[in-house]
């Protein structure tokens, strides 16, 4: 996969580095000619980042075809054929050689490539991306809930994306058609383009809200082009385009905060008896526990009550969103409510920064216990290894499941490792356990122990605690639980 972005990195820079100089040394003519290419080159290099080499190929036996007959078709005749064309994209008659392209493939050149993040804080955006999936969560479960909304969203996806094919050949075609009188204003048709297939990709991802909020924004270029082409007198033309960038820039200034504003707290809760708390661990940070760069833990103390604590809690997610760290869980005892916060490893004035912030906001005093946990024993230790936790994980999990109408029993799977065979031989004779990997690490072996049961709190808590004991006759050591359909 590295080749084919370093491929995909090099052609989009040769474009960028010639289009200066065909802008400068070609004629007008010349100049649509190579837009015309850019563009069409550009669009086939994302179809190869993103759709991998059999689609490359494919898409590009679509688009010679379709060339090839528009070239030696009469203008008035060509929208028949640009509709075939259309569909010849949707539906994709060449599926099947697609699909034999992929089996004779290596996957690097089949897999659409995948951009993540990394440096040290990548553990912060992997969270934050948790956390947006979250905070759609609403709209994703209508998805499985209700079946209107799952084909309104199906039918707007493939409407747009057959729109903006259609739209991208038709006007590609137009200004080739058009290229002796090529004029630059044509190719502002392709920002309808970009802005279809943008929307395409909302609908599917996000659904409907962010999809609106995009087309609001995305009409103020096309409002302040025609009204700057109007036939308007220049005081009025231009005090309306201007007011109309001013106003569309306050819009998306607005949505910038929006978008950092847009925090989610999903907490599995519980109170642990051992400890004498209650506990709201964060849920979507569970993925991330075992970081190497989020290793400084802090603990801030408060006297308040839950009720302060909610008033500016949201505030708190925010202030965290805004400068990259994670609020992990908070806990509640007899005295005060502590809020455990990661950050990274070189974020220890940000640690403070974040008591002063506390304090500001609670008018209280704040008490920080920040320490360096690169082996998240701290947060195992109280949180994550906890009998309480492992339940509450498994039952929220059974829960959604419900939200999403999914009724049927459930498997509670159980990741472990043991030291020696024998102990792992005692309790397979209970459970049903399936080694993971044959390969053994520091002489221990990593097993996943499955167990059917009804979608019951009471028989989801009771099965645990019964393997967790089991676990703990046989010297096993618990790592993580998950639960299935």
């Amino acid at each position: 996969m590295k080749s084919r972005l370093l491929i995909s990195l090099i052609l989009s820079m040769l474009i960028i580095i010639l289009m200066p100089i065909a802008l400068s040394l070609f004629e007008l003519k010349g100049q649509g000619i190579f837009m015309i290419s850019a563009i069409i080159t550009s669009v086939y290099i994302g179809v190869y980042v993103f759709g991998g080499v059999p689609k490359l190929i494919i898409y590009g036996i679509y688009g010679i075809i379709i060339s090839l007959i528009l070239s030696f078709t009469p203008y008035d005749y060509q929208l028949p054929i640009i509709i075939i064309g259309t569909l010849s994209f949707i539906l994709n008659p060449l599926s099947a050689f697609e699909k034999y392209l992929e089996s004779k493939m290596k996957d690097e050149n089949v897999l659409p490539i995948r951009i993540s993040i990394r440096g040290s804080y990548w553990p912060f955006f992997d969270y934050r991306k948790e956390m947006k999936n979250y905070y759609h969560l609403p709209q994703q479960r209508k998805l499985f809930t209700k079946k209107w909304y799952l084909h309104a969203r199906q039918i707007s996806m493939i409407l747009l994306y057959t729109l903006g094919v259609f739209l991208f050949i038709h006007e590609i075609n137009y200004i080739a058609n058009r290229i002796e009188d090529f004029n630059w204003y044509n190719f502002f048709a392709l920002y309808i383009v970009i802005i279809v297939f943008l929307l395409a990709y909302f609908i599917h991802l996000k659904g409907f809200t962010s999809t609106f909020r995009t087309f609001a924004i995305a009409l103020f270029p096309p409002i302040i082009y025609l009204i700057l082409i109007s036939n308007f007198n220049d005081a009025l033309r231009y005090s309306l385009a201007g007011s109309f960038v001013i106003f569309g820039l306050i819009i998306s200034v607005i949505e910038l905060i929006n978008l950092n504003k847009r925090v989610a707290y999903d907490s599995y809760h519980y109170y642990d008896v051992d400890q004498q708390i209650e506990v709201y661990a964060n849920a979507l940070f569970e993925p991330l526990v075992y970081n190497e760069t989020f290793t400084l833990s802090g603990d801030y103390r408060l006297k308040i009550t839950k009720k302060q604590l909610d008033v500016y809690f949201q505030d708190i997610l925010i202030y965290a969103n805004y400068f990259h760290f994670i609020i992990t869980a908070y806990t509640i005892d007899k005295d005060y409510i502590h809020i455990i916060a990661e950050f990274n490893q070189k974020a220890e004035k940000r640690a403070h920064k974040f008591k002063t912030f506390l304090e500001s906001k609670y008018k209280t005093t704040v008490v920080l216990d920040l320490k360096s946990d690169p082996e998240k024993t701290i947060y195992e230790n109280k949180f994550f290894h906890r009998p309480e936790y492992i339940i509450a994980r498994a039952q929220s999990l059974a829960e959604l499941l419900k939200e999403l109408s999914i009724d049927a029993n459930i498997i509670i799977s159980i990741i472990a490792y043991f030291k020696n065979e024998e102990d792992l031989e005692q309790i397979s004779k209970e459970y049903s356990v399936k080694r993971l990997s044959s390969v053994e690490y520091e002489d221990y072996i990593t097993v996943r122990i499955d167990v059917n049961s009804v979608n019951n709190e009471y028989m989801i808590e009771t099965k645990i605690r019964d393997i967790l004991l089991s676990l703990l006759v046989y010297h096993g050591k618990y790592v993580r639980i998950s639960v299935y359909y």
